[in-house]
């Protein structure tokens, strides 16, 4: 098995404005460490209650808290050392052995925009499984179509690359998973560290090693486009007054990335990533 490079990084969220109206006597530098410790401890009670459940992407909370990515690919391919470099969670650990689990895991990770993500780690891909290891097998992959984005990862410095693909492609059509699932799926060239000069002959596709942590951040952009075209969602400025419960609810609705205030007219714009439902909630419950 391949071993990763010691990475330097503390966590793996990214910088992010967090705001809220002050309470009685906090300065802003205490507001900022308050929002992020709710926001981590909200995080840790969600996946606390997902531990050691099969029914992973149904569970209601995952669907209100996180957007939803299943990793998928042939067996070796180091899925869950892409999955550790992108969320930095020690937890996901590779083993070099078919069928290390039958269970899938879980491993919350941020975006660029700040956007948490479940990166839901799948089972490794077989063209040939064993009769006793079907029904197993199918089961993990049900998870899959609850998903809102799919990441195909693929070993391209496999000589049987090209069959690896079709056999992954083969099982997931036969999960009939939605076209438009399908259609989104980001396709990652993995181990180019072992195959020099290679460039995705696919313009879809990215070109990057999860161990040499080579392409990581094109990786996020990427995925950070896909999951939002998938999901509707988009950015958008609101003006709310810094008095108002307006600043709480999209602090607790949506992903705040910028607020700029204006103390003379005691209001603040803020810039956010919301679904078009949490719009259409917020003009409802604040239609002035």
């Amino acid at each position: 098995m391949r071993t990763p490079p010691a990475d330097p990084r503390v966590g793996n969220a990214p910088i992010c404005k967090r705001v809220n109206p002050l309470t009685v006597g906090e300065s802003f530098l205490q507001l900022r460490q308050r929002l992020l410790k709710e926001r981590e401890l909200r995080i840790r009670r969600v996946l606390e209650r997902l531990r050691g459940r099969r029914g992973l992407m149904r569970s209601e909370q995952v669907q209100h808290k996180f957007l939803a990515m299943s990793v998928v690919g042939y067996t070796n391919c180091e899925k869950t050392t892409l999955i550790q470099a992108l969320t930095g969670d020690a937890a996901a650990q590779p083993r070099d052995q078919l069928f290390a689990t039958l269970d899938v895991t879980a491993h919350v990770g941020w975006l660029p925009s700040c956007l948490p993500v479940l990166y839901v780690d799948t089972i490794g891909f077989l063209s040939q499984l064993p009769h006793g290891l079907i029904q197993a097998f199918s089961a993990t992959l049900d998870n899959v179509a609850h998903s809102d984005i799919i990441v195909h990862v693929r070993d391209i410095s496999h000589p049987e690359r090209e069959l690896q693909k079709a056999s992954v492609l083969s099982t997931l059509q036969g999960l009939r998973l939605p076209d438009q699932l399908l259609h989104s799926m980001v396709e990652v060239h993995n181990k180019v560290d072992l195959v020099p000069g290679y460039s995705a002959p696919e313009p879809s596709a990215l070109a990057m090693s999860a161990l040499r942590r080579l392409g990581l951040e094109q990786l996020k952009a990427r995925l950070e486009d896909a999951v939002l075209a998938a999901t509707g969602r988009h950015a958008l400025t609101f003006r709310v007054p810094l008095a108002g419960p307006q600043l709480s609810w999209l602090h607790w609705e949506a992903i705040v990335q910028d607020v700029t205030v204006q103390p003379e007219a005691g209001a603040a714009l803020v810039t956010v990533i919301s679904s078009s439902a949490a719009y259409g909630r917020f003009w409802k419950l604040f239609p002035e």
